[in-house]
């Protein structure tokens, strides 16, 4: 699976041309779900609709980025602070999508105490995937992530569960799944260190030699 970056929404957005394009130029033939990042329930509901006019695996909120310019506007990561916002979001989303719905989020804002109920409203829901990246918002990239919170979301979703956080390795991919009984795991910056490291996945899973690029 892939997923797009995320298309802002608010009341002037218009679907970004250029992420588009990874929707309607995908050379891959895999399926591109397309992320949302915003806290508008009209226009959060009228992107979804115009985005399932393209060929679009299933639509995708953004509860994650942990990046400031982003939490202070209290979209991204900074929804965590407010389980009752992310509820409706997803129940305008639910109304809206004919599709898979999805979301990639984080443990929490600055703790894990809210990540219970966020996982009610998720199973209330109905989402059909869950990302989890194991690290709070105020976590950034830097804290080490807790893969604990990953075992209580697969004990306690129907949906499927990936792990997402410091999976630098086909090595550590193969582990934290066996570990945390995750479905699977996402990756974004080891993959652009290493886009050789879903074959290496495969092939570890596999048992078969791992492959490792040379310089020639």
């Amino acid at each position: 699976l892939f997923f797009t970056e995320y298309f802002r929404v608010h009341e002037n957005a218009r679907l970004d041309p250029d992420i588009l394009s990874s929707i309607t130029k995908n050379p891959s033939g895999k399926p591109v779900f397309a992320q949302l990042i915003g806290e508008d329930l009209e226009h959060v509901a009228r992107f979804a609709r115009e985005l399932q006019e393209y060929p679009v695996a299933g639509i995708d909120l953004n509860l994650g980025c942990p990046a400031p310019r982003v939490y202070r506007k209290n979209v991204g990561g900074g929804l965590l602070r407010m389980p009752h916002k992310i509820d409706q979001i997803l129940k305008v989303l639910r109304d809206a999508c004919d599709c898979p719905l999805t979301v990639k989020t984080r443990i929490g804002f600055e703790d894990g105490q809210n990540f219970s109920q966020i996982l009610d409203i998720f199973a209330a829901n109905q989402i059909d995937l869950l990302s989890l990246h194991a690290r709070t918002v105020k976590g950034g990239y830097r804290s080490l992530p807790d893969y604990s919170y990953v075992d209580q979301a697969v004990a306690r979703l129907p949906c499927p569960v990936l792990l997402n956080g410091e999976v630098n390795t086909a090595e550590a991919a193969s582990s934290l799944i066996k570990q945390t009984g995750a479905d699977g795991v996402m990756i974004g910056r080891s993959a652009i260190r290493n886009p050789w490291i879903f074959k290496q996945i495969r092939q570890i899973n596999s048992g078969k030699p791992i492959f490792h690029p040379t310089l020639e």
